[in-house]
């Protein structure tokens, strides 16, 4: 089992924390479950069944944070993958709900309430995967259950969450899902993340999730991490667009309910929807490194028509998308007073990316590395030749408008200029959230989960669902608070004086913060 912690945090980016590693557990049928290193079961799929003896304690980062210690992982054998998902639709559905309100032990009821939580998910959460998937996805509250009390804590989410699927009657399964607010209060209880969300392997996998508000944005990014997407994060260079020294910063593209989420869900970003199905034929075009020059027609993403996506895949198969993000449908607020980031209108480049990251948007106006943080301009210029895949195509944005823009995609024969590479990922994705800070803002509580379990002999062998764990930054930028987990793959290209966080791996399972790279600080979290 694998899931992604989101974290709260306060501070500068300076300060941002990142996690190394998500957190991975094995979960026999009993509901038992013990760590182990992610690294150890890297090439077992989320939610197959495995074999898997495990001897003594590994004290990894985590465990330093306060979780329990990891056991080693001393064999591992797969007994039969993971069945695909295939979710009943029950009234109209094709993915239930059940949400309950819980205080975890050590907490105390905060200000939120039931008919908040489902109105959020009967509400704005369901409308937008509704509209997001051409309404493949429909969703709905089905059973309902206001304050619980759970003996258990954050520390050990498989327990809690347990511990709720008893009081509830929830049953797991093929399009079911369990949204839990974890009380707020206090925000810094031990082992709460600010979210916490499976990793799934499609939109009919099903997942539990747990919130620690009542954010639609939040919930929406938790449910697509259920359906198998991961994070949108941003990939910035030094005075380039993609050569030279990089970094990947965690849920920046603030565009996508995938990156940081605050008050808007803008549209699914071109990667993200292809990942799950969503660009049919008739939305893309495909330009391959051989092809010959085309001059297109892109209309805007939001729009929900037309050809709303450019495929480029240079010789060595990496996959670019162009879109253009008008204030339209879905992102009309790109044209209003809720564009409070000045988020630039106009032709976005993304490149597909491994898990944690699978989505990573390029800046089409790069700064020097000095000025990242403060830059979420990303808009490719108007007239500007723009290289992409180091020369294999170069991108001319020759007009844009609200109802379209006009491009000129040229191919190479040969990228002149190798790209910087992208961060090995490992399988999983992570869940991070952001929300604007009045005041200097700080995470819940640590954004790692840890798994309690009874002490197990020195060599112990359980047969279970593995899933892995994620990683959570929670970088802060132009008074944003990333307040989700970031992917373990969220790394970036050396620099002399930066240490990178390094990746994770992917599936449905419970994924939990592991090390961090920065000092932590908590404070009081402003509400959107």
């Amino acid at each position: 089992m694998q899931a992604w912690p989101e974290a709260g945090l306060a501070g500068s980016a300076a300060e941002a924390e990142h996690a190394e590693a998500p957190l991975t557990w094995v979960e026999s049928a009993t509901g038992e479950a013990v760590r182990v290193p992610t690294g150890a079961v890297a090439g077992l799929e989320v939610g197959s069944t495995v074999e898997v003896t495990v001897g003594a304690n590994v004290f990894d980062a985590a465990g330093r944070e306060g979780f329990e210690p990891a056991r080693d992982v001393l064999a591992a054998q797969l007994l039969q993958e993971a069945p695909e998902a295939r979710a009943a639709r029950v009234a109209g559905l094709t993915n239930q709900v059940t949400v309950a309100m819980v205080v975890p032990a050590g907490g105390q009821r905060d200000g939120a309430t039931l008919g908040e939580l489902v109105a959020a998910v009967d509400g704005p959460v369901a409308e937008f995967w509704a509209g997001e998937t051409d309404g493949a996805v429909r969703l709905g509250v089905t059973d309902a259950h206001d304050w619980l009390q759970t003996t258990a804590g954050c520390a050990d989410p498989t327990a809690m969450w347990n511990e709720v699927v008893d009081r509830t009657g929830f049953v797991p399964g093929p399009g079911r899902h369990l949204v839990v607010h974890v009380s707020s209060e206090p925000r810094d209880l031990p082992g709460c993340s600010y979210a916490l969300g499976q990793v799934g392997a499609g939109v009919g996998a099903g997942g539990r999730v747990y919130v620690r508000d009542v954010l639609p944005s939040i919930i929406a990014h938790e449910l697509g991490h259920n359906f198998g997407l991961g994070h949108s994060s941003g990939h910035q260079c030094d005075g380039a667009v993609e050569t030279g020294t990089c970094r990947t910063a965690p849920y920046r593209d603030y565009y996508d309910v995938m990156g940081a989420s605050w008050s808007a869900m803008g549209s699914l970003n071109a990667p993200q929807a292809a990942q799950l199905g969503l660009l049919p034929a008739s939305a893309q075009l495909p330009v391959e490194a051989a092809g010959p020059a085309t001059t297109l027609t892109l209309a805007p993403l939001g729009a929900r028509a037309g050809t709303r996506a450019v495929r480029l895949t240079d010789a060595a198969g990496g996959t670019y998308w162009l879109e253009l993000r008008a204030a339209v449908g879905r992102d009309a607020w790109l044209g209003a007073d809720g564009n409070r980031f000045g988020l630039d209108s106009g032709v976005l480049l993304h490149r597909t990316g491994r898990m944690p990251d699978t989505s990573l948007l390029l800046d089409g106006t790069p700064s020097p590395a000095a000025g990242w943080d403060d830059d979420l301009r990303a808009a490719l210029p108007v007239g500007v030749p723009v290289p992409v895949a180091g020369g294999a195509f170069t991108v001319t944005v020759d007009a844009v408008t609200a109802t379209g823009a006009t491009l000129t995609v040229v191919p190479a024969a040969a990228a002149a200029v190798p790209v910087t590479p992208l961060p090995e990922g490992d399988a999983a994705p992570e869940v991070l959230a952001a929300e604007p800070a009045a005041a200097p803002v700080a995470g819940p509580a640590p954004a790692a989960a840890a798994v309690a379990t009874a002490p197990l002999p020195a060599a112990v062998a359980l047969s279970a669902p593995v899933a892995a764990a994620e990683t959570a930054a929670a970088p802060v930028t132009a008074g944003l608070v990333l307040t989700e987990p970031v992917p373990a793959a969220v790394r970036t290209a050396p620099r002399a004086d930066w240490a990178p966080p390094a990746a994770a791996a992917a599936g449905l399972g419970v994924v939990v913060l592991a090390g961090w790279t920065f000092t932590r600080k908590r404070g009081v979290r402003a509400r959107d």
